[in-house]
């Protein structure tokens, strides 16, 4: 028997025994060309070199990822919030419902696991400040042009 992680601690789960390959199968090009629905013998040599090399540069970028530390990976993805929620904001008329949920989903997360950010937690959480600033002066300035919105 395995165990799962969860936040709430190993979860003991029962795996299914894997499906034995076919003999022929353990072409890892073939594989992904039928993963994303590509029939692999009808591609001309260059057509199947060129997916080789996407595939290629698909993995080296998965290991890349991998060896990032979680904290940055986040970061990253926090900040991309924070940008998202300035193009709702920028609109004409502004999203405020849209932004109003990127903001909250930023602020949630960023109570949730800020203490495992490390350094970069105190950069987001001054985004989160300025991002919610920023809302709340668009809003006013939307409000004083059209009263009715």
């Amino acid at each position: 028997m395995s165990s799962l992680w969860t936040p709430d601690g190993e979860r003991p789960v029962e795996r299914e025994p894997a499906p034995q390959a076919p003999v022929g199968a353990g072409d890892p090009l073939r594989e992904a060309a039928k993963a994303m629905g590509v029939d692999l013998d009808s591609l001309t040599d260059d057509e199947r070199a060129q997916l080789q090399a996407e595939l290629g540069e698909m993995m080296r970028v998965r290991r890349e990822v991998a060896g990032t530390p979680a904290a940055e990976m986040l970061t990253n993805y926090l900040m991309r919030f924070f940008d998202l929620a300035t193009i709702y904001l920028e609109g004409e008329p502004p999203a405020f419902a849209e932004a109003a949920t990127v903001i909250e989903a930023f602020r949630v997360l960023l109570e949730g696991i800020g203490d495992r950010l490390g350094e970069n937690e105190p950069l987001l959480r001054e985004a989160l400040g300025q991002l919610q600033m920023i809302f709340v002066q668009v809003k006013e300035a939307h409000a004083s042009v059209a009263p009715d919105a």
